[in-house]
Protein backbone atom coordinates (compact mmCIF):
# COMPACT_ATOMS: atom_id res chain seq x y z
CA UNK A 1 0.00 0.00 0.00
CA UNK A 2 2.81 2.50 0.57
CA UNK A 3 4.52 1.43 -2.75
CA UNK A 4 1.15 2.72 -4.59
CA UNK A 5 1.01 6.03 -2.36
CA UNK A 6 4.47 6.87 -3.37
CA UNK A 7 3.95 5.85 -6.80
CA UNK A 8 0.94 8.12 -7.14
CA UNK A 9 2.75 11.19 -5.70
CA UNK A 10 5.80 10.92 -8.05
CA UNK A 11 3.20 10.74 -10.95
CA UNK A 12 1.55 13.34 -10.04
CA UNK A 13 4.55 15.20 -9.81
CA UNK A 14 6.01 14.61 -12.67
CA UNK A 15 2.63 15.11 -14.37
CA UNK A 16 2.43 18.96 -12.59
CA UNK A 17 6.15 20.50 -12.52
CA UNK A 18 5.16 23.69 -10.54
CA UNK A 19 4.36 21.71 -7.67
CA UNK A 20 6.17 21.78 -3.95
CA UNK A 21 6.00 19.16 -1.64
CA UNK A 22 5.01 20.21 2.08
CA UNK A 23 3.95 18.20 5.04
CA UNK A 24 4.50 16.10 7.99
CA UNK A 25 7.47 13.81 7.99
CA UNK A 26 6.15 11.87 10.61
CA UNK A 27 2.60 11.42 9.10
CA UNK A 28 4.09 9.67 6.23
CA UNK A 29 1.60 11.66 4.24
CA UNK A 30 2.67 14.75 1.38
CA UNK A 31 -0.13 17.78 0.70
CA UNK A 32 0.93 19.26 -2.48
CA UNK A 33 0.40 23.13 -3.35
CA UNK A 34 0.61 25.11 -6.14
CA UNK A 35 3.40 27.01 -6.39
CA UNK A 36 2.32 29.70 -9.28
CA UNK A 37 2.34 33.18 -8.26
CA UNK A 38 -1.09 34.77 -8.24
CA UNK A 39 -1.56 37.33 -11.30
CA UNK A 40 -1.93 40.88 -10.63
CA UNK A 41 -4.57 42.66 -12.82
CA UNK A 42 -5.50 46.79 -12.52
CA UNK A 43 -7.70 48.35 -14.66
CA UNK A 44 -7.48 52.19 -16.30
CA UNK A 45 -9.47 54.20 -18.32
CA UNK A 46 -7.84 56.50 -20.67
CA UNK A 47 -9.63 59.99 -22.46
CA UNK A 48 -8.72 59.22 -26.28
CA UNK A 49 -8.79 62.02 -28.63
CA UNK A 50 -10.50 59.71 -31.30
CA UNK A 51 -13.51 61.11 -33.62
CA UNK A 52 -14.58 57.49 -35.76
CA UNK A 53 -14.97 54.12 -35.96
CA UNK A 54 -11.96 53.84 -38.12
CA UNK A 55 -9.79 55.56 -34.79
CA UNK A 56 -11.88 52.83 -32.61
CA UNK A 57 -10.91 49.77 -35.24
CA UNK A 58 -7.15 51.20 -35.24
CA UNK A 59 -6.98 51.06 -31.12
CA UNK A 60 -8.69 48.07 -30.97
CA UNK A 61 -6.29 46.13 -33.25
CA UNK A 62 -3.40 47.78 -32.17
CA UNK A 63 -3.72 47.64 -27.98
CA UNK A 64 -5.39 44.27 -28.00
CA UNK A 65 -2.02 42.91 -28.78
CA UNK A 66 -0.01 44.75 -26.50
CA UNK A 67 1.45 42.30 -24.02
CA UNK A 68 -0.32 42.08 -20.73
CA UNK A 69 -3.74 43.20 -21.92
CA UNK A 70 -6.30 41.37 -20.73
CA UNK A 71 -9.34 42.92 -21.63
CA UNK A 72 -10.19 46.17 -23.90
CA UNK A 73 -13.20 48.30 -24.08
CA UNK A 74 -13.12 51.62 -26.54
CA UNK A 75 -16.33 54.00 -26.33
CA UNK A 76 -16.46 56.05 -29.26
CA UNK A 77 -19.90 57.97 -27.97
CA UNK A 78 -17.40 58.60 -24.06
CA UNK A 79 -14.22 58.86 -26.16
CA UNK A 80 -12.99 56.81 -23.96
CA UNK A 81 -10.54 53.46 -23.66
CA UNK A 82 -10.50 51.19 -20.46
CA UNK A 83 -7.98 48.49 -20.46
CA UNK A 84 -7.31 45.80 -17.70
CA UNK A 85 -4.00 44.90 -17.84
CA UNK A 86 -1.50 42.31 -15.90
CA UNK A 87 0.77 44.51 -13.56
CA UNK A 88 3.29 42.28 -13.68
CA UNK A 89 4.03 42.51 -17.72
CA UNK A 90 2.94 46.00 -18.49
CA UNK A 91 1.95 49.75 -16.99
CA UNK A 92 -0.15 52.47 -17.03
CA UNK A 93 2.71 54.13 -18.18
CA UNK A 94 3.19 52.22 -21.35
CA UNK A 95 -0.54 51.62 -22.45
CA UNK A 96 -0.70 55.60 -22.54
CA UNK A 97 2.53 55.82 -24.69
CA UNK A 98 1.62 52.91 -26.95
CA UNK A 99 -1.87 54.74 -27.69
CA UNK A 100 0.10 58.26 -28.29
CA UNK A 101 2.07 56.09 -30.24
CA UNK A 102 -0.77 55.73 -32.70
CA UNK A 103 -1.43 59.63 -32.87
CA UNK A 104 -3.73 60.11 -30.13
CA UNK A 105 -4.21 62.11 -27.47
CA UNK A 106 -3.96 60.25 -24.35
CA UNK A 107 -5.70 61.65 -20.51
CA UNK A 108 -5.86 59.58 -17.42
CA UNK A 109 -9.90 60.11 -16.38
Amino acid sequence: MKRIFIMSVCAMLALSPAVVMAGNADSGMAEIVSAKPEKKFKEVTFSVSMHCEKCVGKITENISFEKGVKDLKVSLDEHTVWIKYDASKTSEEALKAAIEKLGYEVSRL
